[in-house]
């Protein structure tokens, strides 16, 4: 799992270079509702947000190289997924809609 973290570290950390890409922008929205939508979101938008950034964050990660078994195996514990829209948020800034 170590090595696995650490693999998606660096997969965040490159993305400070690939903002004006409309996928990093989803990407970095995706993020923000679901850190907005965690923490004072109904149960529908806090489940609605997960599904849907799991779904992008799944995708993103087989399409950098990232086995999909392995992606959906992060991305489907919450503290990873928490985590990670965490660090995406933070690398990649605020979204515009």
């Amino acid at each position: 799992m170590a090595n696995l973290r650490s693999e998606v570290a660096m997969i965040v950390s490159s993305l400070q270079y690939l903002t004006s890409d409309a996928t990093y922008q989803d990407l970095a929205l995706r993020c923000q509702e679901y850190l907005h939508y965690q923490q004072r979101g109904w149960a529908d938008q806090q489940e609605l947000a997960e599904d849907m950034l799991f779904n992008l964050l799944v995708e993103y990660l087989v399409g950098v190289g990232m086995p999909r078994a392995a992606a959906e195996q992060f991305c489907t514990n919450s503290d990873n997924l928490t985590e990670l829209a965490m660090r995406i948020s933070s690398t990649l800034g605020p979204a515009i809609a």
